[in-house]
């Protein structure tokens, strides 16, 4: 199939609906969540490019949910002296996942995920098989 997507911007809500559904298999042990996106993009008609950018770009809401449902959890053993650990945390995890995504970014023009989305493919097998046979 030809490639319908060259940019995040060139995504059609059609394309962005499927890369989405493919984010649930993440939901399977073993699925890499990027790992699903991207190539939900690719067999969506995405550039490889384009969808791992928008892999990364869909992965910040999930990260502030998940992130808010735990403070919401402990909201009840927190003052008001844990803000300081909480901007520094923020702080120090942006910069962090910053330089990573643009590192990660980089090393993606030069190497494929093909031979990383084998080992996840195989890992996954092999937790459903431990899953079988311990249920």
């Amino acid at each position: 199939s030809t490639v319908e997507a060259e940019g995040i911007d060139q995504i059609s809500y059609r394309q962005a609906l499927l890369i989405g559904l493919y984010q649930c298999l993440a939901l399977w042990p073993g699925f890499s969540r990027s790992g699903a996106t991207i190539a939900g993009g690719l067999l969506s008609s995405v550039s490889y490019r384009a969808a791992t950018n928008f892999s990364f770009l869909i992965a910040i809401p999930m990260m502030c949910a998940a992130s808010g449902y735990e403070l919401l959890k402990s909201y009840d053993t927190l003052s008001s002296s844990d803000i300081v650990f909480f901007v520094t945390g923020f702080i120090t995890a942006f910069i962090v996942a910053l330089v990573a995504v643009i590192t990660f970014l980089k090393l993606l023009e030069r190497f494929k995920l093909a031979p990383f989305a084998y080992y996840r493919f195989a890992l996954a097998a092999v937790f459903l098989v431990y899953m079988l046979m311990t249920a």
